[in-house]
C-alpha cells in the first residue's frame, strides 16, 4: 500500500510540473535556458536548507558549477513578464473560480547591503519596524480550494529617484515612475481585469483601503473589494454629512451586532461581532469588527458590490475573511520556495528569481488544493491521489466523545507536499521512502486530532453576546452645518433611546440623539437613519 502511494504521489505531482513546463516552455528561446530554468524551480522545491543561492540550486540540481543558474537570472534572453503571464495560466486553469477573490499585501525581504534594487531604511511588516529591506506589493489568486502568489511589483522607494546613478548601478529600466504601493496595486488589478482573470472581489489592508486610487480602478473593472480602512477614513453618511468610520460605530444599536464566522480556522472558527452600516452612495457600506466583549478592538472595512450582484451581511463577512491567506503564501513562498533567499541585486534577476520562486509555490498550492465541487473522482482533483484529501473528523457538538484512535488526515498542506514530493523524487532507498511517508500520515493525523480538540474547545466556550458596553464608548463630536454638536443629555441604557428629543420615540433601540432622533432599529430589522444617521442595517 505505502509503494502504491508513493507511486501517486509522484505521478500526480509529475503531472502538474509537465503541465507547467509545458506553458513556460515558449517563454525561453533557447534550450539552454529553459532547461535551466526547470532545473531552477525543480531545486527550489528540493533543496532541504533554508539558504536556496545559485550555488546550492545548482548543486541540488547536479551542474558541476553555478554558472549555469547564475546566466539564467543575470544573462540569458529571456522576459519575466511572460513567465508570468504563464504562470497565471496555470492557476487559472486549475484553480480558476469566477467568485475568487484577489488579495493584495506587501512583504518585506530583509538584506544588509545598499545595493540590491529597492532597499532602503523602510518599515517591515514581518518585524513592525523600521529596517534595512526590499518591499515586494503581491496579489494572491485566493479560492476555497486553495491560494497561489499571481502577481507582484516591486516597491522603489523615493530615495531610489534622487538621481540616476543608482538606478543605472541596479539596471533598472528607464520607463520605471515612482509609483506608492497602492498605485502598483491598482496597477496589478486593472491588468488582471484586462486580462480576463475570473476573479469578483479584492481585499487588503489600510494601507491599500485608504487609496481612492484603488478603490477606482476596481469600481472600473466592475469588482467588489472589502478593503481594510483606518479609524479617521471618512465616509459621506446619508444626510450628506462627512464622518469617520470611528463615529460611526457609535450609531450601532446594540442588536445590530451580530457574531458570524468569517471562516475556518486551525483551532475553530474564527468568530467576531459584525455591524455593518449603509452610507451615501447605494453601493458602498462600511462594515464593522469587533471581538465579542472586547469593544475597544474595532476593525473597519469600506465596501463596495457592482451594480447587479447581491449584498448580504454574510457576503461582506466572508469577503473580509479572506484578506488573510496571502499572509501564508508569502510565509509558503520564502520557506518552501526561497522567495526571499536570492543573492541577486539588479532588477532582472530580481524579477526573474521572483517568478521561478512563484512558479515553484504554485506547483505545490495547486496540488495540495481541495477537490473541486461536484468532482465525481474520489481522489478530488484529476489526478489527485485519493490519500492526500481531509478525512479529519470534526465535533458537531460540546458533549461530542473524542473521535478515539481513529481522527482521520487533514489534507495534505503545501508543506507536506513539498516533503511528498521529495520523497518521490529523491534517490533513497525503499525503505528510507516507505519511513517518510509514514511519518507524513503521523503528522497529518495527528494535525487531525489536535484541530478537533480546538474545535471542541471552542464548543464548550460560553457564548459571548455582543453587547456593547456603556462605559467603553466615549464622547464623539460630529460637524453639522458648520457646528460641532456632541451627544444630547441623558444617561445611557442598553436598549433605551436617551436625551429630549428622543422622549416620544416608540421605535428606538439604542438610539442615539446627535441633532434630531438619531437612528433607530425598525420591528422587520432595517434601521431607519435620522439626522444624524448612518442608515445603519441588520440581517434578520
Amino acid at each position: 500500500m505505502a509503494a502504491g502511494a508513493i507511486v501517486g504521489d509522484g505521478a500526480w505531482l509529475g503531472e502538474l510540473r509537465r503541465e507547467l513546463f509545458a506553458l513556460l516552455a515558449g517563454v525561453f528561446a533557447q534550450a539552454r535556458s529553459r532547461l535551466a530554468a526547470f532545473a531552477y524551480i525543480g531545486a527550489l522545491l528540493a533543496e532541504p536548507g533554508e539558504r536556496k543561492s545559485c550555488w546550492q540550486l545548482a548543486e541540488q540540481a547536479g551542474h558541476a558549477t553555478p554558472r549555469r543558474m547564475q546566466a539564467l537570472l543575470a544573462e540569458h534572453r529571456w522576459e519575466s513578464k511572460d513567465a508570468l503571464r504563464a504562470l497565471q495560466r496555470f492557476i487559472v486553469a486549475f484553480l480558476g473560480d469566477p467568485g475568487a477573490f484577489l488579495v493584495l499585501d506587501e512583504t518585506a525581504e530583509l538584506k544588509k547591503g545598499d545595493q540590491t534594487v529597492g532597499v532602503a531604511r523602510q518599515h517591515a511588516g514581518i518585524t513592525g519596524q523600521v529596517e534595512n529591506c526590499q518591499t515586494v506589493v503581491f496579489a494572491a489568486y485566493v479560492t476555497p480550494r486553495a491560494h497561489a502568489l499571481f502577481d507582484f511589483r516591486l516597491y522603489l522607494p523615493r530615495a531610489w529617484f534622487r538621481g540616476r546613478a543608482r538606478r543605472r548601478r541596479a539596471r533598472v529600466p528607464g520607463w520605471v515612475r515612482f509609483a506608492t504601493k497602492p498605485a502598483l496595486a491598482a496597477a496589478m488589478v486593472a491588468a488582471a481585469a484586462r486580462a480576463g482573470v475570473p476573479f469578483a472581489w479584492v481585499a487588503g489592508d489600510e494601507v491599500y483601503g485608504r487609496s481612492g486610487r484603488l478603490r477606482r480602478a476596481c469600481e472600473k473593472a466592475g469588482k467588489g473589494y472589502v478593503l481594510a480602512v483606518p479609524v479617521n477614513f471618512a465616509v459621506r453618511l446619508p444626510p450628506g454629512r462627512r464622518v469617520p468610520v470611528s463615529a460611526m460605530a457609535r450609531l450601532v444599536p446594540a442588536a445590530a451586532w451580530e457574531t458570524r464566522s468569517c471562516g475556518p480556522g486551525c483551532k475553530g472558527h474564527r468568530d467576531y461581532a459584525w455591524a455593518w452600516a449603509a452610507t451615501a452612495s447605494p453601493r458602498h457600506w462600511v462594515l464593522i469588527r469587533r471581538r465579542p466583549g472586547d469593544l475597544p478592538d474595532l476593525a473597519f472595512f469600506y465596501c463596495h458590490v457592482p451594480r447587479g450582484r447581491p449584498v448580504t451581511l454574510t457576503i461582506l463577512v466572508r469577503a473580509a475573511g479572506k484578506r488573510w491567506p496571502v499572509e501564508e503564501c508569502h510565509q509558503q513562498g520564502k520557506g518552501q520556495a526561497g522567495l526571499d533567499q536570492h543573492q541577486v541585486r539588479t532588477w532582472h534577476s530580481f524579477h526573474r528569481h521572483t517568478v521561478l520562486s512563484m512558479c515553484a509555490q504554485a506547483l505545490l498550492a495547486v496540488a495540495a488544493a481541495r477537490p473541486a465541487p461536484g468532482d465525481a473522482r474520489s481522489g478530488g482533483s484529476p489526478g489527485q491521489p485519493a490519500a492526500w484529501r481531509d478525512t479529519g473528523k470534526l465535533p458537531a457538538s460540546a458533549a461530542d466523545p473524542p473521535p478515539g484512535d481513529d481522527p482521520g488526515l487533514v489534507k495534505v498542506s503545501v508543506p507536506e507536499a513539498r516533503r511528498l514530493a521529495r520523497l518521490a523524487s529523491a534517490t533513497i532507498s525503499r525503505a528510507t521512502r516507505e519511513l517518510g511517508c509514514a511519518w507524513s500520515r503521523w503528522r497529518r493525523r495527528h494535525q487531525a486530532r489536535a484541530r478537533w480538540h480546538h474545535y471542541h474547545a471552542r464548543l464548550r466556550q460560553p457564548h459571548r453576546s455582543p453587547v456593547l458596553q456603556p462605559r467603553y464608548l466615549p464622547a464623539v463630536e460630529l460637524e453639522a452645518n458648520g457646528e460641532r454638536r456632541q451627544d444630547c443629555d441623558g444617561e445611557d441604557q442598553q436598549g433605551e433611546a436617551y436625551g429630549p428629543a428622543a422622549a416620544g420615540c416608540r421605535r428606538r433601540l439604542a438610539c442615539r440623539v446627535r441633532c434630531g432622533h438619531g437612528v433607530h432599529a425598525s420591528r422587520t430589522g432595517r434601521v431607519a437613519s435620522g439626522t444624524a444617521g448612518a442608515g445603519l442595517r441588520r440581517t434578520r
